[in-house]
């Protein structure tokens, strides 16, 4: 999975004569390289084309935009009155499903993020620079760093120009960024930084870790015969634009000094080295193409243009709805061009191959690549795909005519999904989203990107017998509903109902671990009955919810109905405070929709901030111990909350008995 970064790196190679100023808009796999947001237009002065992708769209119909802009309106609407809100970062992800074809291209994973406000939380202190190890960077709380290093918003985005999964020589890849700095005369410049590892910053010590082991990066390995890439490493792309637009675009790769002495059959080295210091065993070597061809294009917005549907917002916290001129710049590389696509490197790969695990989008003060480092982004996840998750609508059967459907709760449609058994019986096809077994047991599905692909990743869902079971007529039970703001509204129909003893309501948010909610009353119909069933959604804080109903049947058997999911409408998240009042030590409850990383922070009566606690949550339930209050002064403390990008507020009530 770290093959298809490499190549965006070295595409972005150093050539000296490729410094020219790029002022046409350009198509590139269909996506605009225009200097500017909007789908369909390509370039500000230019007619709507059906054809041109962008990063999003403000005009009706149904537009090809890469991110999604779900709660665009809630978001604007509480900048506008809540200033700390305003300040914080947020990000959005690819609209479409990473992996998924649009117009004949494969789209494979996008992602735009808002940098801090204020005082921002991800900038370098002083003496930090590129060819240094991560570990021994260090960050700092800076509320006024230059304004032509100041990020406001970065976005990456990544595309193939065809959609076979057999790759042909036109299904070129493209990696297409953009970033908007807060200045908008002189020259800026910035990088790109792609790793191996899952780098991270933590906050609360300002420190980096999970980086490589190569002198903090990961090394690029050589055969020394052929000179082929044996082991992808890291590799970051710089730039520098100003008044007249990008004025070079160059690609370095970390490797061990030895590396320079080999010819490799992909690329060229253009005769840089940077390290940490002079005679550095490992170091930053830039790159330039063999074939002599341009590789990349990039625009800067030369007027006023539209920022978004999440508007602009500048390093003075005020909120624009357009980025001023000279604001924004957008690019692309094309990765076949040098020779660098996973489907020729490596021996031959496959497009299903990845190239790096996280991107950090950073300034630096000069065009010097050893420059001091400035202002920061990320590292952010990019091709990280979410690992296949799936259940069985009747966890329990007896073995007689009974059935269970097993499904994926979140598949890709690109992907292949193959079921298999080592003890059990599948009586419908083994691939898709979904089969149907008649045995309990154990059943395996394991997940492709695309047909043809390595495995993914996999899951395994267990069947169980129901003790003592009986035999009940067939379709005896069939469970249906709808969600109608917060109420569920479910119909379950039941055959032999002189048989019931008892109907319990089970809810889960993730489709495996139910919890009974509701008993209900059992009516004196015989034969088949159908109840209907409202349930109260509100406290649920997850995007969708799974119902099913256990039965107990009167000869103490037990039987549960198929398992339905509705999806739930977007609300504001909460979390909960056990105990509270709190006398030392209290318990955060906290339901999230994806695996991320959250912030804790405990305020005291006036505002100055206590505690700041970096948090590692997953999907679903979490909760978070949080203690050491022994010697806290009585009295309100506000407890903020960071996590799936918004902000919760609630109060903390300490009180001891003095």
């Amino acid at each position: 999975m770290k093959k298809l970064l490499l190549i965006l790196a070295l595409c972005i190679s150093g050539e000296d004569y490729l410094n020219a100023q790029i002022t046409t808009a350009n198509l590139k796999a269909s996506f605009g390289v225009d200097g500017e947001l909007r789908a369909p237009f390509l370039g500000p002065t230019q007619l709507p084309s059906t054809m041109s992708h962008d990063w999003f769209s403000n005009i009706t119909g149904a537009q090809r935009f890469m991110i999604d802009t779900t709660g665009a309106n809630y978001y604007v609407q509480r900048c506008s009155t809540d200033m700390a809100f305003r300040r914080l970062p947020f990000f959005r992800t690819m609209k479409y499903p990473a992996m998924s074809i649009l117009d004949g291209r494969r789209l494979i994973d996008a992602v735009y993020i808002r940098d801090y406000h204020g005082s921002d939380s991800t900038v370098y202190a002083q003496s930090n620079k590129n060819g240094g190890s991560p570990g021994l960077w260090t960050g700092a709380i800076e509320g006024n760093i230059p304004q032509k290093n100041d990020i406001l918003d970065i976005m990456v985005h990544v595309r193939r120009a065809g959609s076979s999964n057999l790759h042909t020589i036109s299904d070129s890849l493209f990696f297409i960024g953009g970033i908007a700095i807060d200045a908008t005369s002189g020259s800026r410049y910035f990088d790109f930084e792609l790793y191996q590892t899952d780098i991270y910053y933590d906050r609360a010590t300002q420190k980096f870790t999970g980086y490589g082991p190569d002198a903090g990066h990961t090394s690029w390995q050589f055969d020394p015969s052929s000179g082929a890439v044996t082991i992808p490493g890291d590799v970051i792309f710089s730039a520098e634009f100003g008044g007249s637009g990008l004025q070079n675009l160059v690609a370095r790769v970390w490797v061990h000094k030895d590396a320079l002495l080999i010819n490799s059959p992909n690329f060229d080295w253009d005769g840089t080295f940077d390290g940490e210091y002079n005679g550095a065993t490992y170091g930053y070597a830039g790159i330039k193409t063999k074939n002599g061809k341009n590789f990349y294009l990039g625009l800067q917005n030369t007027q006023a243009t539209w920022g978004g549907p999440f508007k602009v917002i500048r390093r003075d916290d005020s909120m624009q709805d357009n980025y001023d001129a000279n604001q924004f710049l957008e690019f692309s590389v094309n990765m076949g061009t040098l020779g660098l696509d996973p489907i020729n490197l490596l021996g031959g790969g496959s497009q299903c191959d990845m190239p790096f695990r996280r991107i950090l989008v950073k300034t630096r003060s000069s065009a010097s690549f050893t420059a001091e480092l400035k202002d920061f982004v990320g590292p952010f996840d990019f091709f990280n795909f979410e690992a296949t998750d799936a259940y069985a609508d009747i966890p329990m059967i007896c073995g007689d005519e009974s059935i269970s459907t097993l499904t994926v709760i979140n598949p890709l449609p690109s992907s292949v999904y193959t079921w298999s058994t080592p003890d059990g019986n599948i009586i419908s096809d083994t691939f898709g989203y979904s089969i149907t077994v008649d045995t309990p047991g154990t059943y395996i599905v394991r997940q492709q990107l695309l047909n043809g692909c390595n495995i993914y990743s996999q899951d395994t869902v267990l069947v169980m017998e129901t003790p003592n079971c009986g035999v009940l007529p067939l379709n005896r039970m069939q469970l249906k509903g709808q969600s109608m703001g917060d109420i569920a509204q479910l119909n379950l129909g039941l055959s032999a109902n002189e048989q019931v003893e008892e109907l319990i309501l089970e809810r889960s948010e993730d489709g495996k671990s139910f919890t009974g909610i509701k008993s209900m009353s059992v009516s004196n119909i015989l034969g088949y009955t159908e109840y209907k069933i409202d349930d109260n959604t509100r406290a649920v804080e997850a995007h969708q919810v799974f119902y099913r109903v256990r039965i107990l049947r009167k000869d103490g058997t037990i039987r549960f109905s198929n398992t339905i999911k509705l999806a739930l409408s977007e609300r504001e998240r909460s979390f909960q405070l056990f105990p509270n009042p709190v006398r030392t030590s209290t318990s955060l409850s906290i339901v999230v929709s994806k695996n991320q990383l959250g912030t804790i922070k405990i305020f005291n009566a006036v505002g100055a901030l206590m505690i700041q606690k970096p948090v590692q949550l997953v999907a679903g339930s979490n909760t978070i111990m949080l203690n050491g209050f022994e010697n806290w002064s009585n009295g309100i403390y506000p407890i903020q909350v960071i996590a799936d990008e918004q902000v919760m507020t609630q109060k903390m009530i300490l009180s001891r008995k003095k």
